[in-house]
């Protein structure tokens, strides 16, 4: 399994973030201070077996490929950087490019839609060229750190009810920026949902363009009533979103999308929409549920990358994944 982290190290030695912690970390440390002296990026290769690396205190062997590379009074770095934090602020879309010789000048720069920022190479330019934005593990290419950068991705949830709230607040410890929307200012309270980013009271038959829903945005229908969600999956299945999950069981989701067939939605639109929602571990509470909405939604972020174990749609189930009436009403009575 391969995973990203990031850590900063000051000049006195403290740090933000790990790299796993142990042995590793603190040889890291060490060359960072050196990069940091010497003003020029190196990139270090760890080995560990298994069994080694539980002796020096990690969790796993296997190679770490570490980028090392220091912050220091720079025109390019600071223009750069700065590009950077705007871009996040707005939540817009780049690629970030360093290239690890630094003998002549700094090469680092943001590449975007609107331009570029920093000192970039015809190199540079041609290897953010090949990275989907979409991607957010970091590529080392020939000599350069290639990684996407973007906001945090956005999670849109109709219903803050207890289902939808908990979905609420597992998503934003995953790290989603979560909106609830609900037609009750009470359940779309801030005080309710105090882990959300923001929360909207809005009629369900005619979703508010505040929203801002996009390609990008990930969105659950788990509201209190199945008129509510058949309404709003007939706008959103219409809509292209990035996820489009609905709370309910297998029999709820065929009455629904017989429905919507009748109201003109495309079957294969509605073919695209996780539903019953969640990966099947047998959850049965709304923090559970949250779970295994918040799992599928992870799987679908980290598709086509190296993390990824199972497929999103064929390996994954509803968490609430029943059949019969009185698991249907108790699915809708959690969440009012």
């Amino acid at each position: 399994m391969s995973g990203t982290a990031k850590m900063l190290v000051t000049l006195d030695g403290a740090r933000m973030g790990t790299v796993g912690g142990g042995c590793l970390e603190a040889e890291i440390i060490e060359r960072a201070l050196s990069a940091a002296e010497r003003c020029a990026p190196a990139v270090s290769e760890h080995s560990l077996a298994n069994e080694l690396a539980g002796d020096y205190g990690l969790t796993c062997g296997g190679t770490a490929t570490i980028v090392v590379e220091p912050v220091f009074h720079s025109v390019e770095l600071a223009a750069c950087y700065s590009a950077c934090a705007e871009l996040l602020a707005q939540d817009g879309r780049g690629v970030l490019v360093t290239a690890l010789d630094w003998s002549d000048r700094v090469h680092k720069a943001l590449v975007t839609a609107n331009g570029v920022y920093g000192a970039a190479t015809a190199e540079m330019l041609a290897a953010a060229a090949l990275v989907d934005t979409r991607r957010e593990e970091p590529l080392l290419h020939d000599g350069m750190l290639v990684e996407a950068l973007r906001g945090a991705p956005r999670l849109i949830v109709f219903g803050g009810g207890h289902v939808g709230g908990s979905i609420a607040r597992a998503a934003s410890f995953a790290g989603w920026r979560v909106t609830v929307v609900d037609d009750r200012e009470e359940y779309a309270d801030a005080a309710r949902h105090s882990d959300a980013e923001r929360t909207v009271t809005s009629d369900y038959a005619q979703i508010s363009p505040v929203l801002g829903i996009d390609e990008e945005c990930y969105v659950v229908v788990a509201t209190r009533g199945h008129q509510h969600d058949a309404l709003l999956v007939d706008q959103l299945a219409r809509m292209r979103t990035r996820y489009l999950g609905m709370l309910g069981s297998r029999r709820k989701v065929a009455l629904t999308w017989r429905l919507l067939e009748r109201w003109g939605v495309p079957r294969e639109r509605l073919d695209t929409v996780h539903a019953p929602v969640g990966v099947a571990i047998g959850a049965d509470t709304p923090e559970e549920i949250a779970v295994s909405v918040v799992a599928e939604m992870i799987a679908v972020r980290r598709e086509g990358s190296r993390r990824r174990g199972v497929g999103t749609r064929e390996a994954t189930r509803s968490a609430v994944d029943t059949t019969d009436d009185e698991n249907v009403t108790k699915t809708t009575r959690a969440d009012t």
